[in-house]
């Protein structure tokens, strides 16, 4: 097999088995923590590890050569067998460590991935990386749920140790081409239009590691939890379809319906059952769909693709630091009147771009 990290084949099969066993393996973080009764806050506490790293490595690694970002590609792969290993012989203390270690190596992946996508000229590459985390961020949570419906924590995690070792076998050995200074240019991006970013992180950051845990307390089956998690991938495949078919470039349109989508979840201070909950996941799903879509094509548009990595790997990690920690303390002192205060600044965000644009004062952001 062509070992260059440029075949459309080897980005295919290496973010594919990474992305099984990391979301498997991140999956269950919320729900071990429930299952050493850790508090909704500290749990809440935990998200802020999945978004820091990534806007750490998106600005660390914004400059850096194609050989460096092969290293660092190269270094996550191999750290994460020994990591993932470790959770065999897990127990408290140990498992905050390992969740920290875990999540540092994921955002250094898949943020070195998408900068070398960036500095390739394959056809077809960033395209084949999309299906290859896409299938797995629908498919893992399903499989995390049996295995711990039926066996536990312990099986889950030799699961993962599997998926990280084979991807191994897929290691690149070159084939990132050099980035040129052009490539890293600066360009006018509205702040307003790509605001939704954010909220797409905000949304998974709660309804992940709130949420999730909450739907233990409620003694819902891991399998029904599995079903749940999967929901979000779900819905934004069938999403990402249709709007590949929507060739508008009314990109305040596409803000608006966002951040309306992923304000949504706020229902849930209404309605907490397990049935209006995965409906709310379905939202959020449909939500992120159109952020990561539609945002993510004006930002290519208007900006190089390095600097696209930084906007939108920066606004996802501060929103699901932001839904994750504010809204686990949050819920622990308010329950369910958390949604209101965490997904209410969504839904204030549409209004606000309605009004300016309806009234006329909108205009230099929608020609932005």
């Amino acid at each position: 097999m062509d070992r260059q990290f440029n075949s459309p084949l080897l980005v295919s099969a290496v973010s594919a088995l990474f992305s099984m066993g990391f979301f498997a393996l991140t999956f269950s973080f919320p729900l071990y923590a429930d299952h050493l009764h850790y508090s909704s806050g500290f749990i809440g506490f935990l998200g802020i590890f999945v978004g820091i790293p990534f806007i750490i490595f998106a600005y660390l690694l914004l400059r850096k050569t194609g050989k460096q970002l092969l290293i660092a590609l190269r270094l996550s792969i191999l750290l994460m067998v020994p990591v993932s290993l470790m959770f065999l012989f897990i127990s408290n203390y140990l498992f905050i460590l390992l969740v920290v270690l875990a999540d540092i190596l994921g955002a250094l992946f898949y943020v070195s991935v998408e900068l070398g996508i960036g500095s390739t000229d394959a056809d077809n590459l960033a395209e084949r990386y999309s299906t290859a985390w896409g299938i797995p961020n629908l498919v893992a949570p399903l499989i995390a749920g049996l295995v711990l419906q039926f066996s536990g924590f312990v099986p889950l995690f030799i699961v993962t140790i599997i998926f990280f070792a084979a991807a191994v076998a897929f290691l690149p050995v070159g084939g990132i081409g050099a980035r040129k200074a052009e490539n890293l240019r600066k360009s006018g991006i509205s702040l307003a239009l790509v605001l939704p970013m954010l909220f797409g992180g905000l949304s998974p950051g709660f309804l992940f590691y709130v949420i999730i845990p909450y739907l233990r307390i409620l003694q819902t089956p891991y399998v029904i939890i599995g079903v749940i998690g999967s929901i979000p991938a779900f819905f934004s495949a069938v999403s990402f379809i249709v709007l590949s078919r929507t060739k508008s470039e009314e990109w305040h349109k596409y803000s608006i319906i966002s951040a309306l989508l992923l304000g949504v979840p706020l229902l849930v201070f209404a309605f907490h059952s397990i049935v209006m909950i995965a409906i709310l996941f379905a939202f959020a799903g449909i939500g992120a769909a159109v952020a990561f879509s539609k945002i993510l094509s004006y930002i290519s548009r208007s900006s190089s693709s390095s600097y696209g990595v930084l906007y939108y790997e920066s606004l996802f990690g501060i929103g699901f630091i932001a839904g994750s920690i504010s809204g686990g303390y949050i819920f622990e002192y308010f329950g369910f009147l958390s949604a209101l205060i965490i997904f209410s600044p969504a839904l204030i965000y549409a209004a606000v771009m309605i009004a300016l644009i309806r009234y006329g004062r909108g205009r230099l952001l929608v020609a932005s």
